[in-house]
């Protein structure tokens, strides 16, 4: 959806900022309810008494900052590598952020089979986009800026779970992230045009669902603010990364346009995914006596 408005637009700031505003405006709507108004004001409580610190409720900034990234990254690595990249960042920070337990479920020990998983999980995707390795255009900037957004998702799924704990709802997680996101999408849209590097394009040719990629969003941001308390950062991060190869291989499947990108490679790339993922997700031996 964001994708296709992208290209309608060719101004990807503008179909970030549209999407970060839909998903915020939905939410708002939600504030009607009593349960996340509650949210809110039990985590104000929070941050007050010190038992949830200011910082991590503004992990919706990394989520803008992952969009700007996304919109220099991509026309100089390629969307391949621009993948790599990311889930190089996200698996390996995902290992750190359980390991020091930033996310709510507390410290969890970096285990060979969780590191093997991690790397798995990278030579998955790789495999996956190898197709399209030879066309993109290495730039080392760029891949090393791409690499540290994805860490950065790791640490703001952790920060979302502990917002969760605290206000015992996920939507009011959802709206603070959407929020925080959405200010810096505003910023940086107004520095653009403001300057003159992009300009306004009417969006009034392009299709009603290209517009609801940020109700899309609310639903990948509230599940990782509940899933992440019970599976860690990086069994969360490995099962969201199948979803996303499983998902994209259907769309292909069923896009003429697109089937003949479904290669086996492809397909082994996904199976490989689902492997590292499931080991990921084994629980620890229990220690011998």
């Amino acid at each position: 959806m964001n994708g296709e408005l992208a290209v309608i637009t060719g101004v990807p700031i503008e179909a970030g900022l549209v999407s970060f505003l839909g998903g915020l405006a939905v939410l708002t709507m939600l504030l009607v309810l009593p349960a996340v108004r509650r949210g809110m004001g039990r985590v104000g409580e929070a941050v007050r008494d010190g038992s949830l610190k200011w910082y991590q409720c503004i992990g919706g900034f990394i989520g803008g900052i992952f969009v700007v990234n996304q919109t220099i990254a991509v026309p100089l690595l390629g969307i391949a590598l621009f993948t790599v990249g990311t889930v190089a960042g996200q698996t390996a920070n995902g290992l750190l952020v359980d390991r020091f337990g930033i996310g709510p479920g507390g410290p969890k020990p970096i285990q060979g089979l969780r590191v093997a998983a991690a790397l798995l999980a990278l030579f998955g995707v790789v495999v996956s986009v190898s197709g399209a390795l030879e066309g993109s255009v290495g730039v080392v900037v760029p891949m090393i800026t791409t690499v540290l957004v994805g860490a950065g998702i790791a640490i703001q799924q952790g920060t979302n779970g502990r917002v969760t704990v605290a206000s015992r709802n996920v939507f009011t997680t959802t709206w603070i992230n959407f929020f925080f996101g959405s200010v810096l999408m505003c910023v940086v849209a107004a520095w653009e045009f403001g300057t003159g590097r992009v300009h306004y394009v009417s969006m009034a040719d392009a299709p009603w669902w290209t517009f609801l990629g940020g109700v899309m969003g609310i639903v990948v941001v509230a599940t990782a603010a509940w899933a992440v308390r019970h599976l860690g950062v990086l069994v969360f991060g490995l099962a969201l990364l199948l979803g996303q190869l499983a998902s994209a291989l259907v769309l292909d499947l069923v896009n003429p346009a697109a089937r003949d990108s479904v290669t086996p490679t492809v397909v082994a790339g996904v199976l490989i995914t689902l492997v590292a993922a499931a080991l990921a997700g084994r629980p620890p031996r229990p220690k011998a006596r």
